[in-house]
């Protein structure tokens, strides 16, 4: 190998164009050509495709945006009507959990509902909800607060949904992590 590089510089860059290094070199050209242009090709989808997944999250952001200024409205259109729900002594957080979700009819929407530790080693109750409009979302945290439950953590999801063509174009699938503040 060294001594095919050996002959190979010296013939690249040698002033004789009609010798057997003239060859060579339009080959080296050519293949240092070729470099350049799928280097460059690379970077250039490189960058476009990083300005989609730029733009992805920035529309999923104003998705969330959405979501928490649709909650927030409908947090002070409720105001003086919310009428807090006294947690019956009886009422374990499991079950108040999933009365909520059953007085919100949302039973349909819930994949999992389980017990779990919260903050601290305090009780928690972990919930999965699918297909929800935002407005359902709202209601359901509105409902769980009234009943002095709090979310503690959220992983919330907009999916696409390809249903019926009256359906909404999207819905949020939510996994919640819920409790009660200071147990």
């Amino acid at each position: 190998m060294k001594s095919f590089l050996a002959r190979f510089l010296p013939s690249l860059f040698g002033k004789d164009d009609s010798g057997p290094g003239a060859e060579r070199r339009a080959l080296f050209l050519l293949l240092l050509g070729l470099l350049a242009w799928g280097g460059a090709f690379s970077l250039w989808s490189d960058g476009r495709e990083l300005r989609a997944r730029r733009e992805l999250q920035k529309k999923r952001f104003d998705d969330l945006a959405a979501v928490v200024g649709e909650y927030r409205a409908l947090r002070q259109t409720a105001g003086a009507e919310r009428v807090p729900v006294t947690p019956d002594g009886e009422e374990d957080l499991l079950t108040a959990v999933s009365n909520a979700v059953a007085s919100l009819g949302l039973r349909s929407n819930m994949l999992s509902l389980s017990s779990t530790s919260g903050r601290g080693g305090a009780g928690a109750v972990s919930v999965t909800l699918e297909g929800l409009s935002s407005d359902s979302l709202a209601r359901f945290l509105q409902e769980t607060e009234r009943r002095d439950i709090y979310s503690f953590s959220a992983d919330i999801r907009a999916v696409r949904s390809t249903s019926s063509e009256g359906g909404p174009g999207r819905t949020l699938t939510a996994v919640l992590l819920l409790g009660r503040q200071g147990s």
